[in-house]
């Protein structure tokens, strides 16, 4: 009954409006969060407005000459008219500074909307989404639309990429990941990310973190059809009221999932057991209590059931894999006029079940993990060059399971970061120290950053520098610590902290002819946790891992008049210091193109190509061979045409291919790929 009842709400019809994106920034470069965006319209008697999100990124759908109105105590209003709107960055000044008096940092230019995907049909029908437009970034699956997904920045490990949701942790506490297959692609469609933000999230970001959001860019319902029996139903709505707002995300996703692939003798094979049956819901209630107070509270639901066809040697094909999950989440942010206090609450519960209690070795595993996190953040100004920000939690991760029984871990962490601002010359110094705490492991780490825009200005030419030195870490894992002591396997109570030291720069330039950013990035790694055989031949996890990484990055874009362009190529140099080996699954290089052409106002084109270079996938052992992998590449094509029903504007066909050019690849040992995938989504604008 609330499945349909959500389907009643997302049928109110609404006006068919533009699409206004980007990034709310203070005088210090520094996004600002919960500023109240307005739409300014006489042609309509209700409020349309939102809040820019924890990064001051923001969406909101407004009529062609409609004004907008960003709000929040203790700066000045900033009004942006209709023929502004292509600035993608919204620079708001504190309300006690006289404006005549402040060169704001970096308005001397329209930015490139920073550390944000682009928004396109790729990024929301298509499997990869946008994951595959960022940066840097690399997919591990595990075969199919249903097979475990996990990402992470320069090819590193997947626990070392911290994924949030609204800005709420997601992370597994048994094994430092997330399985980002159980969330549907239309909620990939909006990504923030970040490179080296060990002192702004702690453990298990260590390459980096990305936070998907759940923002509302157009209500409408949907319906897909595709190949291998996939079909989607599901409605995106935004219900506005004069002091409270609602975005509601639901859809309901089916799956057959079986497909051919060609095994190591040539021979065309049927991979079976791949179907998904997946359920997804996320309500994001916002309230303006108070012109200075704000309440947000945030509620996310999957549940998957699903086929878990393993490789293609195990387990068997009876076996089928549960995952159930919820999370809340409720803060309260108080503005004053030269700084904000928040104070929040997060808690899920994740249910696992595996069974393969019919296949030739019996299974059946089941998980319970719970964790809460209370904490408060603080934002203080002290003058037009000073500010910083101070965040204490304290998070309990719990774990009931067949395994591991029942254990329980707390951390408590602190984080400081400050920023100078030389408004004169335009740089900003932000040093930060971070704390945590959990048990016998306690772990302090630090960055230093130095920003340089606008330097060098010449005829429309500017140059950006960017300067990170610092440290980051990851806890063991549940998993790593209080596996049960058998005959085969054991944890280690007695494991360190995962630690890296990085120094990563950058410089950028933008012209005439588009944006170009080089960077080049030095990790080294110590005390990696492997999991190796005693001399007894048991599999315990030990500190014995020391690694280096050398990573360069070269990107490049454009927004033409009907076209963006996105050219991203990365390099990378890995030892495994051990072995004196390159790292497992870190490819040589890899590449991604993206291309978004609007031929008119009805019809638009997306390309994205990604190309990830060999790898090695095993390394040589007294029992196997080393296995390398070729390089592939996969191009996806997305086509979006919008039909006028009814006098609207209001009726979208997509059309979106995976693997256009049907290549067979793997991306990770034993899980053949599916070939090409075509997809037909209506969606209808309300």
């Amino acid at each position: 009954m609330k499945k349909i009842h959500l389907l009643l709400i997302v049928l109110i019809s609404n006006l068919f409006g533009q699409t206004y994106t980007g990034i709310v920034k203070d005088v210090s470069g520094t996004e600002i969060s919960y500023v109240v965006i307005e739409e300014l319209s006489s042609k309509s008697e209700e409020r349309n407005w939102t809040t820019s999100d924890e990064n001051g990124g923001f969406s909101i759908i407004v009529m062609k000459e409609s004004s907008v109105l960003f709000q929040r105590i203790g700066y000045k209003d900033v009004i942006v008219k209709p023929k502004d709107r292509l600035n993608k960055s919204i620079i708001m000044v504190k309300e006690n500074i006289s404006l005549d008096e402040v060169d704001v940092y970096g308005s001397k230019k329209e930015e490139y909307l920073k550390n944000k995907t682009s928004l396109n049909n790729l990024g929301i029908y298509s499997k990869g989404g946008s994951l595959n437009q960022i940066p840097s970034l690399e997919l591990r699956t595990y075969g199919g639309y249903a097979g475990v997904t996990s990402a992470s920045f320069d090819g590193g490990y997947a626990r070392h990429t911290k994924v949030l949701y609204n800005g709420v942790d997601l992370t597994d506490a048994m094994n430092g990941q997330v399985d980002l297959s159980t969330l549907p692609s239309f909620a990939l469609g909006s990504i923030n990310y970040r490179l080296n933000s060990g002192t702004r999230f702690g453990s298990g970001s260590i390459d980096g973190s990305i936070n998907i959001n759940n923002d509302v860019l157009n209500n409408n319902v949907f319906y897909s059809v595709g190949d291998f029996g996939f079909s989607q139903y599901g409605a995106n709505y935004s219900i506005n009221r004069k002091t409270s707002k609602r975005n509601i995300s639901f859809g309901k996703t089916s799956y057959d999932g079986d497909y051919k692939y060609t095994d190591s003798t040539g021979n065309k094979m049927k991979r079976l057991n791949n179907y998904l049956d997946q359920f997804f819901l996320s309500v994001d209630r916002q309230f303006i209590v108070r012109e200075d107070f704000l309440v947000n509270i945030f509620t996310l639901r999957t549940e998957n059931v699903r086929g878990a066809a393993g490789s293609t040697s195990f387990p068997s094909d009876n076996a089928t894999r549960k995952d159930d999950f919820e999370l809340f989440a409720l803060s309260f942010n108080k503005f004053f006029d030269s700084g904000s206090l928040d104070l929040y609450m997060n808690r899920s519960n994740n249910y696992q079940e595996f069974d393969d209690s019919e296949g030739s070795f019996p299974v059946y595993s089941e998980h319970e993990l719970d964790y809460s996190v209370f904490g408060f953040k603080g934002n203080q100004t002290i003058n037009s060059s000073l500010n910083y920000e101070a965040v204490f939690n304290v998070k309990s991760e719990r774990v009931d399971s067949s395994e591991l029984q029942r254990e329980e871990l707390e951390t408590t962490s602190f984080s400081f970061v400050g920023n100078y601002i030389n408004s004169e010359y335009d740089f900003k110094v932000s040093p930060s120290l971070r704390y945590d705490s959990r048990d016998e492991n306690k772990k302090t780490t630090y960055n230093l950053g130095f920003e340089a825009i606008n330097q060098f200005i010449d005829s429309g030419s500017s140059y950006d520098f960017n300067l990170d030195v610092g440290s980051s870490f990851q806890f063991p894992t549940m998993n790593d610590l209080f596996w049960p002591d058998g005959l085969y396997s054991g944890g280690n109570p007695d494991l360190k902290p995962e630690e890296s030291e990085y120094l990563a720069l950058s410089i950028s330039n933008e012209s005439l002819i588009g944006k170009v950013k080089v960077t080049a990035s030095f990790k080294d790694y110590e005390n990696l946790i492997l999991w190796q055989p005693d001399e007894s031949f048991k599999y315990v996890p030990i500190n014995v891992s020391s690694a280096e990484r050398t990573s360069y990055n070269f990107q490049y874009q454009k927004d033409f008049s009907d076209l963006y362009m996105q050219l991203t190529y990365n390099v990378y140099d890995s030892l495994d210091e051990d072995i004196d080996e390159k790292l497992l699954y870190v490819p040589d290089s890899s590449a991604s193109l993206l291309l978004v052409y609007k031929l008119n106002n009805l019809t638009h084109f997306s390309l994205n190509y990604k190309l990830v270079g060999e790898r090695i996938l095993q390394y040589e052992s007294s029992f196997a061979e080393q296995v390398n992998d070729k390089s592939y590449g996969l191009l996806s094509l997305g086509v979006s045409n919008i039909f006028n029903w009814m006098g609207e504007d209001s009726v979208i066909l997509n059309m979106t291919v995976d693997n256009l050019l049907d290549e067979e690849y793997i991306s990770t040992i034993g899980y053949p790929e599916p070939g090409r995938s075509i997809k037909f989504t209506l969606e209808y604008s309300l």
